[in-house]
Parts: C-alpha cells; structure tokens; sequence
C-alpha cells in the first residue's frame, strides 16, 4: 500500500510540476500592460550591465525580485522566455510546496492534487509576469509552510528558514511581508513562551540575522550606499504609504463584498476551532498553532488586499483555505462531514473558474479585459527576443499601431552613438538594444519618487543630478503611449526646463536635448 501511494504521489507531483508551470507560461503570452508586465525585465538585465537597484536607479519597494531575474537572464538568455521561466517556476514551487503540505497535515491524496491543481490555476497566473506583490505574498506563504512544518515535525530549524524567506518576501515588497513579520514574530513569541523552548526563538531571528548580514556585505561589495538603500527602502515608502492610509475609504464592498468566498471558507475554519474548545474546553496544540499561524497568513493577506491600489491577487488563499477547512472536518466523525467537504470542494472548484476567467482568461490584472485579446499580434518581428509574446495592450485596440511606435523608437536608439537617457513604462528597451539607457526610476508615477512636497525632494534632486553628470547624459527621450504627460513631475521639477532643448518627434516619443547648463556641468 505505502508503494501505491509513493507512487502515486511521484505521478502527482510530476503532473502538477508540468501543468503549474505551463499554465501560467501560457496565460503570461497573452497581452500586456506595460508599466507592470515589464517592471522586473530591463531592471534584471541592467544588473548584468553592471547596474543595481538604489545605487543606479531609484526604487520606492522591491529589491530583490530584479536580482532573481538578472540570475534567470544570465542562465536562459536575455529573451522574454527567461523572463515568463521566472514566474512560472515559483508558480511551480507555490503549488508543489503547497500539495506537500495538504499530504503532511494528512489531506486525502485526491484531494490534495485537486486542491494543488486549483491553486496553480489562480496563483501567479493572474499576473503571468513577474509582480512585487506576488513574490512577496508567495515568499511568505513559503515562510509560513516552513513554520507549519516545524510544528508538525517539532524541528525547530525550520524557523531558521521561515524567517530567512520572511526577509526575503519584504525586501521584493516591503508589504504585505511586513504585516505578516510583526504577527509572525509575535506568534514566535507567544510560542516560545509557551513551550518553554527559547531554542525556538534563536532559530528564528538568526534566520534574519543571517539575511541580513549577507543584505550587508552585498551592499559594501556593490558599493551601494545604505543612506540611499534606507531611504528608499524604508523612509520614503513609510512617508507614502502613511499617506495612502489616512486618504483610503473603507466601504462593504471593499472590505467585504470583494473577499466573500475566502470569508466563507476560512469562517468554516474559525467554527471548527470555536466548536472544538466548546465541546472539549481545549484545543490540540499542534492544530491550534497551525490555525493561529495561518490565520496570520490570510488577514495580512486581506488585509494588504484592502488597501492596496493594485487589482486584486489573493483568490488562492481559497484552495489553501479549502484544504485547511476539510482538514479540520476531517477530525469530526459524523455524518456530514462528507457532505460539508463536498460543499467546500464544489465552492472551491466554482469559484477558482470564476476568477480564472475573470483574471487569466481577460486579463483582468492587466487591465485587458475590455481588450480583445483574438487581435494580439506577434512581437518577434520587433525582436526575436519576444518570441512567444503576442502583444496588444489596453492603449491599442490596434496594436499594430503601437507596434510601429516601437519599432520605430527601437530603431533610433540603436542608431544612437551619444549617451541617452530613456523615461518610459515600456520597460524592455536597454534589454533590446543591449546599451544602458540611464532610466532613473524603475516607475514613474506620482509615488514612484519623491515630489516636490516630500522632504526627500531634495534627495532625489541631487540624486538624478548625480545620474546625468556621471554618465554625462547628452539627450532624454520620453516614450509613452501619449504624452499628456507631466513633465514637471518627470524632470523640470528637479532640473530647470531651460536645460533643456525640446522636440517631439512623433504621437509617442518627445526628445530633450541637454544643453550646456550650470546645474549639470
């Protein structure tokens, strides 16, 4: 029987690897929005040009994911593959991490790949690219399954790992890794206390300990200042983000309404817990930690959710839920517990199709689901680089159109002999052209870096200043999909307009010759 089942679980594991990783392979070919599509991909290779994050561009979140991409250009290629391989591996790693932790808390086989096989369905496909929110909500789902593992086996290593991924989920977005740190650590805490087990508390902060000191000695070795990595990693993001808080309404439908389907399966959850310590007057150990540490993982989760201007990502917490739910049932003998696991399996399947239609099929976390995806047309004529992508976005309903404009610009910057500088949410061009085109922020919206009203404007003045003295900048080139754009806020407002010479030269593509200007001399 154990080699029946060992079998079945190699059968399994291989099937999920397969399908989790070509699903979300396929899903990410399929249209883009450009400022998000393509915020990691010239960013990884501009490390391979000697470039990095804080020390040669600005960022406000998200450090590592750029360095993880530059690792996946260097082994597959400076193609848009190598950049669709990085998501749809941790897609992979998400949905296998996720089956072998079903099977450890004792799920039915069945159940557990079909639950797995859901999950791959709404993980990273919603985006199919690389995302500074997914990788830091899926580094501390991993973070988490760690922390189960270690109480279910009593290996208290495994808080080693689960704070190193900790650090590594908030240092590729500062949120909602944080939020599920300050729990995470209160929980280590509480447990530590209450086992009596100090060990379990060195275990965990030596894990961030070592994180950090190898973070530390990176940043020396790359001579990348840590004032500069201090204020864009930690103040200038806490100054805009406090912002975000006191300006956000809450609703019923945004705090409610949205989230109605994990609500659902995760208050199954919270009943079993709540009707256990009734009828009992005391929970299982191990089972009351496991809820108590996943619960950390679904409120931050929500509640990142909540405030967060991005589209909404978090529907794989319900296979995860699903599986917490029937594992709990499980432990009831009566008779509807086959009916309720039926129940949260049925309402698990429906509504990972509803979303999958919504976010993979439409590309609704894109924006393109107003877009009709049958006109995509292929980029490989651009680059064969691009092979594989087929391209519209929700600018075009023409995407030739677009296409041409690309095209077009590509060809003058491989025809440029002079050092440029390109402002543009097409983040793809130094990749194509292989040259370092001297972008000074990673994005460039109206929290992207600090503006006139921030006291870090100054900072940021000197900063960008620095850039074009030291790479002695003699033109910039902003291409965007229009160009009503706010120039003060992309550069006169940090170097005088006068410094420049302006010329557009096309619907998409304005050109500022610098002129021989005191600021930048």
């Amino acid at each position: 029987m154990k080699i029946i089942i060992a079998y079945k679980n190699y059968i399994y594991f291989s099937f999920l690897a397969i399908f989790s990783f070509l699903i979300n392979f396929y899903i990410g070919n399929n249209g883009v929005f450009p400022v998000d599509t393509f915020i990691h991909y010239d960013n990884g290779y501009r490390i391979l040009l000697g470039e990095h994050p804080v020390k040669d561009y600005w960022i406000v979140h998200g450090y590592i994911i750029d360095y993880i991409q530059a690792i996946f250009f260097k082994v597959f290629g400076n193609e848009w593959n190598s950049y669709l391989y990085h998501s749809s591996i941790l897609n992979t790693c998400i949905t296998l991490f996720s089956y072998y932790i079903f099977r450890l808390l004792s799920l039915n086989v069945n159940i557990s790949l079909l639950l797995s096989i859901l999950l791959s369905i709404s993980a990273y496909p919603v985006s199919g690219t690389p995302f500074l929110d997914l990788h830091s909500s899926y580094f501390s789902l991993f973070a988490i399954f760690f922390g189960i593992i270690s109480i279910k086996k009593d290996k208290p290593f495994f808080w080693f790992l689960s704070s190193f991924l900790l650090c590594l989920a908030f240092f590729s977005k500062q949120v909602p890794a944080g939020y599920t740190i300050v729990l995470t650590s209160l929980f280590i805490l509480y447990l530590t206390i209450i086992e009596n087990k100090a060990y379990i508390f060195v275990y965990f902060v030596s894990g961030a300990l070592f994180f950090l000191i190898l973070l530390l000695a990176f940043l020396i070795i790359k001579k990348i200042s840590i004032t500069d990595f201090i204020i864009q990693i930690f103040q200038f993001p806490l100054s805009i983000g406090s912002n975000r808080y006191e300006n956000y309404s809450l609703g019923f439908k945004n705090l409610i309404l949205d989230y109605k389907f994990i609500y659902i399966i995760f208050t199954i959850v919270i009943i079993f817990n709540v009707k256990e310590f009734l009828i009992n007057k005391k929970l299982n150990k191990n089972n009351l930690n496991i809820f108590l540490l996943f619960s950390i993982f679904v409120f931050t989760s929500i509640f990142h959710q909540i405030y967060t201007k991005n589209q909404t990502y978090i529907f794989f917490l319900i296979p995860i839920c699903s599986g917490i739910a029937i594992l709990y049932n499980n432990l009831k003998s009566n008779n509807l517990r086959k009916n309720l696991n039926f129940f949260i399996i049925f309402l698990c399947i429906f509504t990972t199709l509803k979303y999958h239609e919504r976010f993979n099929v439409k590309r609704k976390f894109h924006e393109l689901q107003y877009t009709n995806l049958s006109k995509s047309l292929s980029l490989k004529k651009v680059d064969k680089k691009f092979n594989n992508l087929k391209w519209i976005s929700p600018y075009y309903q023409n995407p030739e159109e677009e296409i041409s404009y690309i095209s077009n610009f590509l060809e003058i910057l491989n025809g440029e002999n002079e050092e440029v500088m390109v402002i543009t949410q097409y983040n793809f061009f130094s990749s194509l052209t292989e040259k370092k085109l001297y972008s000074p922020s990673r994005t460039y919206d109206l929290i992207s870096y600090p503006r006139k009203n921030s006291k870090y404007y100054n900072h940021y003045k000197n900063y960008l200043i620095k850039i074009f003295k030291k790479n002695e900048i003699k033109k910039v080139y902003i291409f965007e999909d229009y160009l009503n754009l706010d120039l003060n806020h992309l550069l006169y407002n940090y170097i005088k307009s006068e410094c420049f010479n302006k010329k557009k030269l096309n619907k998409n593509l304005l050109l500022l010759e610098v002129k021989n200007c005191e600021v930048l001399n």
